[in-house]
């Protein structure tokens, strides 16, 4: 299937195979259920008709076939353990399948199968649907109303007893369950570890690795180590791997989260055979502590608590995306976004209040109101103290909100939550009882643990704001990032090995639980899965220290740069209408009407890129120019919301040198593109501007509206999918151009 796709990538940059009849999972809706069938023998196969992983059941289990449909392609070269997990310090394999082959001469025509008797060994199988980690509704906040949630798949679960031989006799209680789901119309497949405990004196995990692969040598990065790619969240992209691997925690450093690692294989072994293997592990314990029969009554350093019956561990994304090409792994990997973290297309227009008097927030409401704004965010840095809830203040804020409601506005507030909120901290310490104990000193830290009381306290105090005041957003500033914890003391953990497991399981679930109430999050932080809704799409604080042009300008860059790893409403930026970071006047927007210029700018290139910005300040408008100017942006937005939101194709990167140009596609809308044209220079530029239409999905002739007024012009596409606009802007213009199908 689709045999020649990875020449015509190469010579065409980004097409696929629909233009020969064969169907494109990025621009063509994939309706292939996803199955599990017997291979005739004495194996299984999962399949979506893109990729397939095909496993061995007899003479024990395995991996034995990974394979892309789309490319034709072999993605596995030799046979490895599914897993791995250590108790008590002893380290079992799980699935005992070995192979007579060298791993990097792996041939499956003549292949000896051999069992490994010290692994845990294939019991049983059973299929299932995906389950939704949190709730969400499709279409909320303008998200797009079709979503499937959860996704469309199967998930298979293997079922793994312990050898006949334990290192403890606890570990005979012990049973392993693999899981893979795989999802209809993507090239994906996700994997974790279960592990049960049905003993009573405690166990503990001290790692556990999700993934093991050995992979030929497309499917790898080609430059690879014991280490994560040197770009967060792009592992494989910039170094040209056909197989994208994200994790469902963060992979930010080796603080906390996972590792993806791709080291050597057998080269010592079979000098010339350096090929990839990829290790999928936890960077830090778990460190849990599982018994089955717990006593209560139990004296805690007999029975280390808290104590699980049952672990889950990260979720390892494998995405296949059969090319090199950065832009097509790109819109591979928002594919993939849009369908596990789902919320992360919500996309309310917001601003950030720094009045937050009773009067000014009203006045505040009015003017969003007026111009279509729809979300007040009580920002940092003023009055407004959410761990406050005494009544009254409760109150106060109560009666606001309810009148931001009449007016159609959601409100939501800032807090700092767990960085810098220990001894010393910035943020004011929660209380040395619940600060992090330092693992090398044994002092206390500057951040909270959030594996302490403080998590019950913290949990507490969000949900009294939101079932009493009706606050529908929280902007969770300083979320749990990896400090560990020594204590002893804390409720939520037992010591330094399991507290960052239980950090990042307790943070994870506060935004979950939080999810029920159909909360929106911004967190800077990787905590997607577990429903947040943005997080800083990479931007530097002090660059809103700058005048406001070099502001402008390096925003744009970053945009540009950061949808490559994001989706457009999967992040957000600052528009600092008052003094933010030190910059002055020359930085600040205010006053509005005095830089009207580059208002227009800010609000044209984030509402352009589809990108949230916090529009920080005490006012939108001073004048009824500066308001009809919001508004205009405001509703060119809302007109055009289904494609703004959609993703986007890298056509020139913003220089201040000459033009730049994104382009937004969506082959499954009315709207099927719209290039945003940005012209930052002090001249006037005339020239041909190609667009690559090709993930728009019309073949043969384009209607092009330029900001939107008709008759539209017809374009007949070549023979790359391209169309070539004449255009001519003026100095330090914007204009825009709506695509439709003329096919």
């Amino acid at each position: 299937m689709l045999r020649s796709l990875l020449t015509r990538l190469t010579l065409l940059g980004c097409i696929s195979l629909s233009s020969a009849g064969e169907a494109d999972w990025l621009v063509d809706t994939i309706t292939t259920p996803v199955t599990l069938t017997s291979d005739g023998k004495a194996g299984i196969v999962l399949s979506n008709g893109l990729i397939s992983r095909s496993f061995l059941l007899s003479p024990d289990f395995g991996t034995v076939a990974f394979d892309s449909l789309v490319s034709d392609n072999a993605i596995l070269r030799g046979i490895s353990h599914e897993a791995t997990v250590t108790l008590d310090a002893h380290t079992y394999n799980v699935g005992g399948l070995m192979s007579s082959s060298p791993p990097d001469y792996f041939n499956r025509t003549d292949i000896i199968y051999e069992v490994d008797p010290t692994t845990f060994h294939y019991v049983s199988h059973t299929t299932s649907q995906p389950v939704a980690p949190f709730h969400w509704e499709p279409g909320l906040r303008h998200s797009p109303s079709n979503s499937q949630w959860p996704p469309q798949g199967l998930t298979l679960q293997v079922k793994f007893g312990p050898p006949a031989f334990v290192m403890r006799p606890e570990h005979a209680n012990v049973t392993i369950v693999v899981s893979y789901e795989m999802y209809m119309g993507i090239p994906l497949v996700s994997k974790w570890v279960s592990v049960l405990y049905s003993g009573i004196s405690p166990v503990r995990i001290d790692g556990c690795t999700v993934e093991l692969l050995a992979t030929q040598k497309p499917y790898a990065p080609f430059s690879f180590g014991p280490y994560p790619s040197p770009v967060d969240h792009d592992f494989g992209t910039l170094t040209s791997s056909w197989l994208f691997v994200d994790l469902s925690i963060s992979t930010f450093g080796y603080e906390y989260g996972g590792v993806v690692s791709w080291g050597g294989g057998t080269s010592d072994q079979y000098p010339g055979a350096d090929q990839p293997y990829l290790k999928i592990y936890y960077s830090s314990g778990p460190g849990v502590f599982m018994a089955g029969n717990f006593q209560a009554g139990r004296g805690i350093r007999d029975f280390p608590q808290p104590m699980l019956t049952e672990f889950d561990s990260f979720k390892a994304l494998l995405l296949v995306t059969d090319s090199s090409d950065r832009e097509r792994v790109s819109l591979s990997r928002a594919r993939m976004t849009r369908l596990l973290t789902p919320q992360t297309q919500e996309n309310p227009i917001f601003f950030h209040g720094t009045n937050v008097t009773s009067d000014g927030f009203r006045a505040s409401v009015d003017q969003m109101a007026s111009v279509g704004f729809e979300m007040f965010i009580f920002s940092f840095g003023t009055s407004f103290q959410l761990e406050d809830t005494s009544p009254a203040y409760i109150q106060q804020i109560a009666a606001d909100v309810q009148y931001a409601a009449s007016r159609g506005i959601e409100v939501g507030g800032y807090d700092l939550i767990c960085l810098a909120r220990g001894n010393g901290g910035y943020g004011g310490n929660v209380g040395d009882q619940w600060d992090v104990v330092n693992p090398s000193t044994g002092q206390l830290g500057s951040d909270a643990c959030f594996a302490s009381g403080w998590e019950d306290k913290i949990n507490d105090i969000f949900l009294t704001w939101v079932q009493q005041a009706n606050i529908t957003m929280f902007e969770t500033d300083g979320p749990f990032g990896g400090t560990p914890c020594s204590s002893h003391n804390h409720t939520h953990h037992w010591d330094l090995e399991d507290s960052i497991y239980w950090q990042n399981r307790l943070q994870g679930e506060f935004f979950m639980k939080l999810k029920d109430y159909n909360i929106f999050f911004n967190a800077p932080d990787w905590y997607f899965h577990y429903g947040t809704n943005k997080i800083g799409m990479g931007y530097d604080e002090d660059q809103y220290s700058l005048a406001r042009w070099q502001d402008l300008t390096i925003s744009r860059q970053g945009m540009y740069d950061d949808t490559y790893n994001f989706i457009p409403t999967q992040g957000w930026m600052q528009v600092p209408l008052v003094d933010y970071h030190g910059g002055g006047a020359a930085a600040a927007f205010e006053p509005l009407t005095k830089n009207l210029l580059e208002y227009e700018w800010a609000l044209a290139q984030y509402l352009g890129y589809g990108v949230a910005a916090c529009y920080r300040g005490y006012e939108l408008y001073d004048s009824p120019v500066t308001q009809a100017l919001v508004k205009k942006w405001v509703d060119f937005y809302k007109e055009y919301r289904d494609i703004l939101i959609s993703d986007i194709v890298h056509v020139r990167r913003p220089d201040v040198q000459d033009f730049d140009c994104i382009l937004h596609v969506n082959p499954r809308i009315v709207n099927r593109g719209l290039a945003m044209v940005f012209n930052p220079t002090g001249s006037t530029l005339s020239w041909n501007l190609t667009l690559p239409l090709y993930y728009t999905g019309i073949s043969n002739k384009a209607q092009v509206f330029q900001e939107g007024i008709s008759p539209p012009t017809v374009f007949s596409l070549d023979r790359d999918y391209t169309i070539s606009v004449p255009v001519t802007m003026a100095p330090t213009s914007i204009t825009w151009f709506l695509i439709w199908s003329g096919d």
